[in-house]
């Protein structure tokens, strides 16, 4: 074995192909002739954790697993307290450098930082490197951004120098000598944690391989009809967003592949993707209150005081929108779907949000109710995606104002009729979308 060891500490990025973060812990350890070992920290108790996105999740670890292992490169699974598990680790192996991927959202943030703080005691390196965005945050702006229309100029006008395809993992010049993350692994945590099985598995098919199939399916099939995204039978949608939010693929590889298909719409989905993306890491990274209704902008705040005290037509309680006892026959089909698959068509996902809003005590339980649910059940939950879209549904965040009503005040509210006519559902049909 090598005098000393570089650590890939994974946690968004669960790919081998394109992974920068993986590339450059090689390129590390093959330069200082050092060993290399990929490390998985399993938070088995985080709030939200059950069936739905412990196993999406672990099935990807374990197809990363199998992958790594071909070329010599040893993925495991630490379960528990990172700083405690890294803690050990340092004590078993002669630690150079841990390389990780970086984070915008506050759980992860604190785990990172607490783990820093023991390489820098022990004279470790401790590198972040970008895997979730095409453009690092940082570059892309060095600030909070208010709006798309401030950010599209900066970040349409850099983005294409970010997506040179990175060279492919090669055979480590080591000995695997640990215990690795496979199948019998992952059938053990799935029968340990019994408080997982709150929710079924997603009908999705988990993984680096159906990632990159869903992204050559949606490129065949769907991008001639992405100018249609918002109709429900369009099949417009890429549907690969639980596929970023776990890393199982690169964002460079589906915006260079989308426009290597040459399709008219093409620069329409390359537009949507690169500003809504990256604009939502953007404001989780700068905005440290993204999961709460502080991080609305100061006028939607007021004008959301202002209207705290109108009346409502209807109150539900937390229990009665989570299962679906609502009025509305519209917004109860979008929860059955969000409760029951973990997905919601992108337009209608605006509605269900935004909806919430106009039946709760105020625009705090609001969003606060609209977490939990995105938290729980969504497969793309606890992402900036969510978090941003929330507070953009409820209080305008990267929005602006509108004409004012009760309840949203100068919010943009939707409705029932014209959501139905836009994408043309009909509720009377069953059938998932």
């Amino acid at each position: 074995m090598a005098e000393k060891t570089v650590v890939y500490w994974v946690s968004r990025a669960l790919r081998t192909v394109e992974n920068p973060a993986l590339i450059h812990a090689q390129k590390l350890a093959l330069e200082h002739g050092l060993d290399l070992v990929v490390v998985f920290n399993l938070y088995p108790d985080f709030p939200y954790a059950n069936l739905r996105n412990m196993d999406f999740l672990l099935q990807g670890l374990v197809e990363m697993s199998r992958k790594l292992r071909k070329s010599n490169i040893p993925l495991v699974l630490m379960e528990g307290d990172a700083e405690e598990n890294f803690l050990r680790l340092m004590e078993s192996r002669k630690i150079h450098s841990i390389i990780t991927e970086h984070q915008v959202l506050k759980p992860v943030l604190g785990a990172q930082d607490r783990v820093r703080a023991r390489c820098a005691e022990r004279g470790i390196s401790f590198r972040t490197i970008n895997t979730a965005c095409v453009v690092p945050v940082e570059v892309a702006s060095p600030k909070l951004e208010y709006a798309a229309k401030t950010f599209r100029p900066k970040i349409m006008g850099m983005y294409r120098d970010y997506l040179q395809a990175i060279p492919e993992v090669v055979p480590h010049p080591q000995q695997i000598q640990m215990d690795v993350f496979d199948e019998t692994h992952y059938h053990a945590l799935i029968a340990k944690h019994t408080g997982w099985h709150t929710l079924s598995k997603s009908t999705m098919v988990p993984g680096e391989d159906a990632a990159l199939r869903q992204l050559d399916t949606f490129i065949r099939e769907s991008l001639a009809n992405f100018d249609r995204r918002n109709e429900i039978d369009a099949n417009g949608q890429s549907k690969l967003s639980p596929y970023l939010h776990f890393g199982m693929i690169s964002p460079v590889k589906m915006i260079r592949d989308v426009e290597a298909s040459g399709h008219p719409n093409a620069e329409l989905f390359v537009e949507e993707a690169m500003v809504r993306r990256e604009l939502a890491e953007n404001y989780c990274h700068y905005c440290k209150d993204y999961d709460t209704l502080d991080g609305a902008w100061g006028w939607a705040k007021a004008t959301l005081e202002q209207h705290r005290e109108d009346p409502r037509d209807y109150f539900y309680t937390f229990e009665e929108f989570r299962d679906a006892k609502t009025h509305d026959k519209l917004w109860n089909h979008c929860q059955k779907q969000v409760v029951e698959t973990g997905y919601l068509h992108s337009y209608l996902r605006m509605y269900w949000a935004k909806m919430v809003l106009l039946w709760s005590k105020d625009a705090r339980q609001a969003v606060d109710t609209l977490i939990k649910f995105n938290d729980t059940y969504f497969l793309d939950g606890r992402d900036p995606n969510g978090y941003t879209g929330i507070l953009w549904s409820v209080a305008a965040v990267h929005d602006r104002p509108w004409f004012d009503k009760p309840v949203h005040g100068l919010i943009r509210a939707m409705g029932s009729e014209g959501t139905l006519r836009k994408t043309k559902l009909k509720l009377d049909e069953e059938k998932t979308v």
